[in-house]
């Protein structure tokens, strides 16, 4: 601060202490000094609870050290419980579908995300309170992790999977809100915060002192704060919600006593013998101090059980030495009590106070004794040390405060808002899965979109460093859409007409979602099966031209031909597609022109059989000649059968060539006989007999024609 001067707060729950503390090198000073006790029940367990009435009693400290010094107090030095402090673990893992590089931003959000997921469990851990209860005033990543793979910095990587765990630190929102409300409405800043057992601390056990395993207890009025020391650094704390009230309320509700009295009481216990007092009822009371004290010592063993009980959890066994420090450290018989609970030898447990400080000057009363470590701590350490200073932005149109440790980002102050960031981007949309002619497709939901961050008006990332009084306006990423499937998009192409016998015909799939008929524009919901069935085959075309379903299907016929088996596929039209013959299973253009026409739905002996092609040999003359018979004898299963009988599948089919059907004349169709001969008479032989133009002739016959 201005003239190396530091405006210190000690905000008690029985009273409120202030001074002013200048440093000169290594020699510190009290410049003033005030103390103003509560007159109501402002503080309960060392937490305010009526922030106007705190302000109340801040304000003629403030006004009266002003006036001593001639100066203007505009920024304060204060402390917190140290039962507020709280550090928890937290990580988050993020997955993707595509190989890509993790930007900046993407890992910066998977830090927020990890904070958050720390928040959580801290308040989860604190009775089930909500996330934001809690004040994040900093976080450290303990390790990235991709693909499982510890790694240093995911920023450029690439994979799918990626992991960051982070230790993060957070106070009770309430404690820093309500500690900035009440120095704000007096015209104050925070300048520095701490916490009260890292105050005492700082005066107490110097640096050369801990190297001992030390504990310090700072007893007050509504709690007892402890911190550990060992290998020159403090280890941790704990907190016991029991202090010097319990004992005033003890002794009020023992003596029908109002509060304020009881406290008056208790104080007088280590100064006098005998205390007289009225109760509330105006009846005279006169005691001896020692049955007061006796009266007090079960919970005074019950306070310093539960302050050993912490001391041994937090140290992991007995320490050195315990130091206490604060006004309830003056309460009788409580160092010798906690000395017995921790089974230590008495001379092990002791009260530090003011006049031990030898480095800090300056005579003020009411600074004397262990209550006035504290206060002196809280100043003495914010000079001693850089302060943690506490900025103030606008997050939204409300004031934040914060812990500023450095650079501190736009990032922590939405954490500190109470934004939830694990849901600062939008969510993407619910994908769809969806069986299609039986395999499965996965439809991925549109992506959500980034949040929009702007700080003083202009565009800002979680990166942006801010300072004090930035305006910080944030508006949530909206949600990507959920995946929109439509019938019509599971068309598999080749759509237009083509030309059925001069008829146009629209080529188009047929599509069934679960077994139903699905119109082109319709919905296909999440995990349903479609059918595809495509319109563009010849047999499908045919269909819808109006040709029945059985004229399209081909069947096999299986028959014996004189004891050969044989094999007749039978389809009972002729197509063409552009004046070419076409199957039934070709993929058809658009534009295309086909022609059909319907025939015999069952085949006919003559469609096995060509009896008017049937190869018949004779010889003339000697010479071998082959005539075609214009029909010939056939047998079904061995019955006579006509050329138009229907097939019988399976059938035995026998052809009987010696009953051909030629004649003698169909000679002269084949032979080229010379009509110009010596001879007056054409003779006709067949197989040695006479015959005449017809004579029936057969497979085999041996023929001679000649003239005589």
């Amino acid at each position: 601060m201005e003239d190396n001067n530091i405006f210190a707060l000690d905000i008690g729950t029985r009273k409120i202490m202030g001074l002013v503390m200048s440093r000169d090198k290594e020699e510190y000073k009290v410049l003033a000094a005030r103390s103003i006790e509560h007159t109501t029940r402002a503080m309960v367990d060392g937490q305010i609870h009526d922030i106007a009435a705190v302000a109340r009693t801040i304000k003629p400290i403030k006004e009266a050290l002003e006036e001593e010094l001639g100066i203007k107090l505009e920024k304060v030095a204060v402390a917190a419980a140290g039962r507020a402090l709280k550090t928890c673990p937290g990580q988050a893992v993020r997955e993707r579908d595509q190989l890509e590089e993790w930007t900046g931003d993407e890992v910066q959000a998977l830090e927020a995300e990890a904070v958050q997921q720390a928040q959580h469990s801290l308040a989860q851990t604190e009775m089930g309170l909500e996330d934001s209860n809690y004040f994040c005033v900093g976080y450290s990543v303990v390790r990235y992790r991709l693909e499982e793979q510890e790694i240093g910095s995911l920023v450029g990587q690439t994979g799918y999977r990626a992991a960051a765990e982070v230790i993060a630190t957070f106070l009770p929102r309430v404690v820093v809100d309500s500690l900035y409300s009440s120095v704000k409405r007096v015209g104050l800043n925070i300048y520095s915060l701490t916490l009260e057992p890292i105050a005492a601390l700082s005066v107490a056990i110097p640096s050369s002192m801990r190297l001992l395993n030390l504990a310090l207890v700072d007893i007050g009025a509504g709690t007892s704060d402890i911190a550990i020391v060992k290998d020159g650094n403090i280890s941790g704390y704990a907190m016991v919600p029991m202090g010097g009230d319990e004992l005033t309320e003890t002794l009020a509700s023992t003596y029908l006593l109002d509060f304020n009295q009881a406290e008056k009481i208790k104080r007088q216990l280590m100064s006098n013998e005998t205390i007289s007092f009225h109760d509330i009822l105006n009846n005279r009371v006169e005691m001896d101090t020692a049955a007061l004290k006796a009266s007090l010592l079960p919970l005074v063993k019950k306070i310093t059980a539960e302050i050993a009980r912490q001391v041994l959890e937090l140290n992991q066994k007995m320490p050195d030495a315990v130091m206490c420090v604060g006004g309830g450290s003056l309460t009788p018989g409580l160092t010798a009590a906690l000395a017995d609970a921790l089974g230590m030898p008495k001379t092990r447990v002791g009260i530090k106070v003011r006049e031990d400080l030898a480095n800090i000057t300056g005579d003020f009363d009411i600074l004397n004794g262990p209550q006035g470590v504290t206060p002196l701590g809280i100043a003495y350490n914010s000079m001693d040390k850089p302060p943690l200073p506490l900025i103030k932005v606008y997050v939204n149109g409300r004031e934040i405060a914060l812990w500023n440790a450095g650079e501190t980002n736009l990032m922590q102050a939405l954490l500190s808002s109470g934004t939830t960031l694990a849901n600062m981007y939008g969510r993407p949309g619910m994908g769809k899965t969806i069986e299609v002619n039986g395999y499965v497709k996965v439809y991925k939901g549109e992506m959500g979109t980034p949040p929009v961050i702007k700080c003083n008006g202009e565009n800002a990332s979680l990166e942006t460093i801010i300072k004090d009084s930035d305006i910080i306006t944030f508006e949530k990423g909206k949600d990507g859409l959920d995946a929109s499937i439509y019938c019509n998009e599971f068309n598999p192409g080749l759509t237009g007409f083509v030309f059925v016998n001069g008829e146009k015909i629209q080529l188009a799939p047929v599509i069934k979602v679960n077994g139903k008929p699905c119109g082109a524009n319709e919905p296909v919901p999440d995990r349903a099966k479609v059918q595809v069935e495509k319109r563009n085959g010849l047999a499908h075309i045919l269909q819808q031209a109006g040709v029945p379903a059985y004229r399209l299907q081909e069947t096999e016929y299986r028959y014996f031909l004189n004891d050969k088996e044989m094999i007749l596929k039978w389809l009972p039209l002729t197509v063409k597609v552009d004046d070419r013959p076409a199957r039934l299973e070709e993929i058809i253009n658009p534009g295309s022109r086909i022609e059909y026409s319907l025939i015999k739905e069952h085949p006919r002996i003559k469609d096995i059989i060509n009896v008017s092609a049937l190869d018949i040999k004779v010889t003339v003359n000697d010479a071998p000649v082959i005539l075609t018979a214009s029909s010939c004898a056939v047998l079904m299963n061995g019955r006579p059968a006509t050329e138009e009988e229907i097939l019988i599948n399976g059938a035995k089919v026998e052809i009987d060539r010696q009953q051909s059907g030629c004649i003698l004349s169909d000679i002269f169709r084949v032979v080229d006989f010379k009509t110009t001969s010596s001879g007056t008479r054409l003779v006709l032989e067949v197989d040695g007999q006479p015959a005449g133009y017809t004579t029936p002739i057969h497979d085999g016959n041996q023929i001679r024609i000649f003239w005589e």
